[in-house]
């Protein structure tokens, strides 16, 4: 039990980092989409992504594309909705700001993942989690609504449409990816060998677009700035939501994940993104703190559960 708990305790440490990297990566995403061409930093950025990780394997690289092999629908089931979730992540991010993009993306995640996993049936015994899932809703409305009231124009309410379509998008791709990570754990691959493995669609897909392209012949490719892109988008935050999800569960990390928009939020008061609304800043604070001592409840609930069962049997 112990070390059960240990576990746990390394899962919320990961989902917490997690969060702060995802609030930087997302910020520097935006700011990227402003200054270089789209296609090409997510082909670089990824493609980066996909070598430092089958560098990190390479050791074990024969036994890693024998597993590819024999799970080749799993990985092509990861890859697709991989495709999909960034894509359109760096595309909502072309229309609207950080923390609106990743308050409805992480949203989206949330509530999806809540509906694979809880039968409508017993939704009402998972009282914790359906509660959770409706203080993220009263987040997403938060910082939606401080999102619209910046933008009251005709083109900029246009954009925002096409941005929280694109996050939708990437939501339901989110969930699908966390669900897809536990079925490759439990196919034996490990948090870095999926790493290796889940992005060549996408880079093959971001390639083929800029290959074919005007912009590519005049461009000069900055490779220090994509490895550095690579390490804050990709590297760093996926490594700490992967072992999250290894020590966690996918459930659980989607609903302690939606902090992020908070970290995000404060960045981009910082960098001027945002003005401060004190108002807005303690609901979400309040809604933060609620979903984590949610989500910490839950948690005790299946600690108490399955030290229950073990002692039975």
């Amino acid at each position: 039990m112990m070390s059960r708990a240990s576990n746990y305790n390394i899962g919320y440490v990961s989902i917490f980092l997690c969060c702060v990297a995802n609030a930087v990566s997302l910020v520097f995403i935006s700011n990227l989409n402003k200054t270089h061409d789209q296609m090409l930093s997510i082909f670089m950025t990824f493609g980066y992504a996909t070598l430092l990780f089958n560098l990190f394997n390479f050791k074990k690289i024969p036994s890693l594309y024998f597993s590819v092999a024999k799970n080749f629908k799993l990985l092509l089931k990861m890859n697709i909705v991989t495709l999909f979730n960034w894509l359109s992540s760096f595309l909502a991010l072309s229309y609207i700001d950080p923390a609106t993009a990743i308050c409805v993306i992480l949203g989206v995640v949330s509530v999806t993942i809540f509906v694979m996993s809880i039968p409508r049936r017993k939704a009402a015994e998972n009282k914790h989690l359906a509660m959770c899932v409706f203080l993220i809703l009263i987040s997403m409305a938060l910082i939606i609504k401080q999102y619209t009231s910046m933008n009251t124009l005709h083109a900029n309410s246009n954009m925002a449409i096409v941005g929280i379509t694109c996050c939708i998008i990437s939501g339901v791709s989110g969930a699908f990816i966390g669900v897809s990570s536990e079925s490759m754990g439990q196919a034996g691959f490990s948090v870095s060998q999926i790493l290796a493995t889940r992005f060549y669609l996408l880079v093959i897909v971001s390639g083929t677009i800029f290959f074919f392209s005007k912009s590519h012949a005049s461009l000069v490719i900055d490779w220090k700035y994509y490895l550095l892109a690579s390490l804050l988008i990709v590297f760093f935050p996926l490594i700490m939501y992967q072992t999250a999800i290894r020590t966690l569960g996918t459930l659980m990390v989607s609903l302690l994940e939606p902090f992020t928009p908070v970290i995000t939020y404060f960045l981009q008061v910082l960098t001027g993104g945002y003005q401060f609304n004190l108002l807005t800043v303690i609901l979400l604070a309040i809604a933060s703190g609620s979903i984590i001592w949610l989500a910490r409840a839950e948690q005790n609930v299946i600690i108490a559960n399955y030290s229950s069962a073990k002692a039975d049997s």
